[in-house]
């Protein structure tokens, strides 16, 4: 008897950390992805087509504030050549505030910067300078679970004249060749979190 009382205090104590203002947190998110167009160094406008995407992130909670990990992964094509394909891999660290609406309901805004990595299925891949903003509405369910929806702006600096010669001779290296142009990208995700 006396090990089921130490049993129920355990779990007790391990929900009750679930609830707590510090602790850790895993986010899965999935979304629709909005890309800007780019202008390549030889003029050329590549329009890439808007996708769904996937991301998962791991923070640190620390009463209304939390910092981590996100990682999000998108596969688009060009618009107008759909053979050619374009994976963007992106890793940033993130951290964000978070502001009580009401007991269950949050709203939350935060900052992100890291490295977007580029693997064109005609060129080497490549890693760009990525930063962004993002905010968004969170519930909480209950027993360490909340959901949450957000937008996310990532802005990637894509520059690669010094890795690649584009002199016109290969029509697919040219098609991601740029002297210096921003990537805007628009994430509408929702989510799933687990603190513990």
């Amino acid at each position: 008897m006396r090990s089921y009382v130490w049993l129920a205090l355990g779990l007790g104590l391990f929900s009750g950390s679930a609830l707590a203002d510090n602790g850790f947190g895993v986010t899965l998110y999935g979304g629709k992805s909005s890309n800007q167009e780019l202008h390549t160094s030889q003029k050329a406008v590549v329009d890439l087509a808007d996708e769904n995407h996937f991301g998962v992130s791991f923070d640190r909670y620390l009463d209304n504030k939390r910092y981590g990990l996100f990682y999000s992964m998108l596969e688009t094509e060009f618009e107008d050549a759909p053979i050619q394909k374009v994976d963007m891999e992106y890793l940033m660290f993130q951290s964000a505030i978070d502001v009580e609406i009401t007991d269950n309901l949050y709203s939350y805004i935060g900052a992100q910067i890291g490295v977007n990595k580029v693997t064109p299925n005609f060129e080497e891949p490549d890693h760009f300078f990525a930063a962004g903003f993002y905010g968004g509405l969170k519930y909480d369910l209950g027993a360490g679970f909340s959901a949450q929806t957000e937008i996310r702006w990532i802005a990637s600096s894509i520059k690669n004249s010094s890795k690649v010669r584009c002199d016109g001779s290969d029509e697919d290296v040219c098609a991601w060749h740029f002297d210096g142009d921003v990537l805007n990208q628009f994430q509408l995700n929702a989510g799933l979190t687990y603190r513990f």
